[in-house]
């Protein structure tokens, strides 16, 4: 990873794009030359360099929040940020928060200059003396090219696929070689290619990067050994091919035609990534996602981003710990969490207690969420949501303190007919503008090393790993396509697994069940109810890594669901009290924030209004 680094920060002064036709014009400054730069391995390597380092450094990259926060998991408190307005419905063709297109189509440019450049084995050498070396690290590199531009593909398909007027499943405009020049005018009338058609050359360039690149870099070879974790993998391009092929075959994609053979051939590129890359499941850790060890990247993280900074916690622990409470999830993705013995809480055989909601619940809450009475910090107090109370009646307007019943006198903050509130909790929401709105703080990605932002002018930073591509996601893809393909239990030709059988195992291994799931096992008879199941356990596993907000849209689920939070009060005898957390109790449900999609339109995105001007041949999807 050090090379990447390294080359980032030298490809500063070496490459830059021009405005305008902005991503048809790369630039490479040299003093003499681009012929002469183009020569040297370290310019031609950074082009491609420059499609890595377009890809987000960090997790929360939607303008500094996760893009749970425009779904009904969650919201932001920051209300001038791109996601606060998202979550309100506020898109377009001129304003799309999560829009991608220069940056897809910039690091396809990059990515065809350095293959069309490294292609010249006469000119460029990245070992002089040494030809076997340089062809397998030349090769290695056209590997990456591959993937990157399998990749920048998958990412212009999940924004901007989607369904026209005239009912065609449309992609993007597919680009396969460095536009120059006299080309420019060709590529910037060219229509978007079908859907299918993106899906087939995203598959093409997996296989192309599978059959170069290592399974993964391990050892100390200077050209395929670990230094170089974090660079593209035949691995991760497995994982992307599942990837697409489950987008391909989802509902939003396919305007109800019966795709047997689409969700076939999803779980069949799903079990080659479990069987050809060798991935096994193993669930989230609290430690992994609090302290990860950056010396030892996890097998499940296939491709992935790491920073050593403090700016997810400064963003995103509660403001009595310095931080600014970003990120609030819901009591929605609270519900969601079933109870350790794998029943939702709705059950009744769960056991669920919502005036003791987080007891006996399944570790993934713990490991999602801070939630009241759980520590923020390693060794520190439990977070305070709730707001302690006394029964008094105040005889005197200017009393200003009352007993707390334990022979303390504390101030008075709000009086209420005959109760008086007499201390907010330090994390609550009356305790700080920035205090969470729904109850909750996030918790994962969240380093829980103490007093990490309490010394202003020494804060400490903390190792984090934005996995991009996890290896846990082949198996809940397998999972979703076989059921749709075959059923619960039926097992698609090629295959090894049911969807029953991954989920079993996902189940036991992150809820910590033994070897009876009596509430997996009564879900088996209808395959819409498995449907359901395997939609909420992958809402679970892969909560804010940024995948609901686009799960939702592909399965056509409901937009609009209105984000709940919930509230608790302490009596002087420490007895708390909730009110939002039962869901037998939609009366008693607290309303924070009101998820805006309210049209069909909605379930995809509008092309950038520049490229629909320059170009009268692409089509944009309905509704925009």
């Amino acid at each position: 990873m050090k090379k990447i680094r390294y080359i980032l920060g030298s490809l500063a002064l070496v490459c830059s794009l021009a405005a305008c036709d902005d991503y048809l014009d790369p630039k490479v400054d040299s003093p003499y030359g681009d012929e002469f730069a183009y020569t040297l391995p370290g310019p031609v390597e950074g082009f491609l360099t420059n499609a890595y380092g377009a890809i987000p450094g960090q997790i929360d990259h939607y303008d500094g929040d996760f893009l749970d926060a425009a779904t009904g998991d969650a919201v932001t408190n920051q209300y001038s940020s791109n996601i606060y307005d998202l979550g309100g419905g506020k898109m377009s063709s001129t304003s799309n928060p999560i829009g991608i297109w220069d940056a897809a189509y910039s690091s396809f440019q990059w990515i065809h200059l350095f293959q069309e450049k490294s292609a010249d084995t006469a000119t460029v050498k990245w070992w002089i003396s040494d030809d076997a070396k340089d062809a397998i690290e030349r090769t290695r590199l056209m590997g990456e090219s591959y993937f990157l531009r399998a990749y920048w593909g998958m990412e212009l398909l999940r924004v901007y696929g989607g369904v026209t007027e005239s009912g065609e499943v449309l992609g993007y405009p597919i680009v396969t070689e460095f536009v120059d020049e006299d080309q420019k005018d060709e590529v910037l009338n060219m229509p978007r290619n079908t859907y299918e058609e993106c899906v087939l050359q995203i598959l093409e360039d997996c296989d192309s990067a599978i059959s170069i690149l290592p399974m993964a870099y391990t050892g100390d070879d200077v050209i395929l050994g670990k230094a170089h974790i974090g660079r593209a993998t035949a691995a991760a391009a497995y994982v992307l091919k599942s990837r697409v092929a489950t987008f391909a075959a989802s509902p939003a994609y396919n305007g109800g035609v019966d795709v047997q053979e689409k969700w076939e051939r999803a779980a069949i590129l799903s079990q080659d990534a479990i069987d050809k890359a060798g991935i096994s499941y193993s669930a989230l850790t609290y430690n992994l996602v609090t302290t990860p060890d950056l010396s030892t990247t996890p097998s499940d993280y296939l491709f992935r981003r790491y920073h050593n900074n403090n700016s997810l916690e400064s963003r995103n622990l509660p403001p009595a710990f310095w931080g600014d409470g970003r990120t609030n999830p819901s009591q929605n993705l609270v519900d969601a969490f079933p109870m350790s013995n794998g029943y939702p809480i709705a059950d009744p055989a769960s056991g669920y207690d919502p005036q003791n909601p987080f007891a006996g619940r399944d570790p993934r809450l713990r490991n999602t969420v801070i939630y009241n009475g759980v520590s923020v910090e390693d060794g520190g107090r439990g977070m305070e949501a709730a707001e302690t109370i006394a029964e008094y009646f105040v005889l005197d307007a200017d009393t200003t303190e009352v007993d707390d019943g334990f022979g303390n006198m504390v101030e008075v903050i709000t009086i209420v007919s005959d109760t008086v509130i007499y201390r907010k909790g330090l994390d609550s929401e009356g305790a700080d503008y920035r205090g969470t709105r729904t109850g909750y703080y996030l918790r994962k990605w969240i380093s829980d090393k103490a007093a990490m932002l309490s010394d202003i002018n020494q804060k400490l930073n903390a190792e984090h790993i934005y996995p991009i591509i996890r290896g846990a996601e082949a198996f809940y893809n397998l999972a979703e396509a076989s059921n749709e393909a075959a059923g619960p239990t039926g097992i698609v030709p090629g295959c090894s697994q049911s969807a029953y059988d991954i989920i079993k195992n996902t189940r036991t291994k992150s809820i910590g069940l033994g070897a009876s799931d009596p509430y997996l096992d009564s879900q088996v008879a209808d395959k819409s109810d498995f449907r359901a199941l395997i939609q909420n356990e992958r809402r679970l596993e892969f909560a804010f890594e940024n995948h609901r907000y686009f799960d939702l849209r592909r399965w056509l689920l409901p937009l609009a669901e209105t984000v709940r939070g919930m509230s608790v009060t302490q009596d002087e005898t420490g007895v708390y009290t909730f009110e939002g957390t039962d869901p037998a109790n939609p009366a008693g449900f607290i309303e924070v924030e009101k998820r805006s999609f309210d049209s069909d339109r909605y379930y995809y995105h509008p092309l950038p209004y520049d490229e629909m001007a320059k170009n009268p041949y692409l089509e944009n999807n309905k509704g925009w």
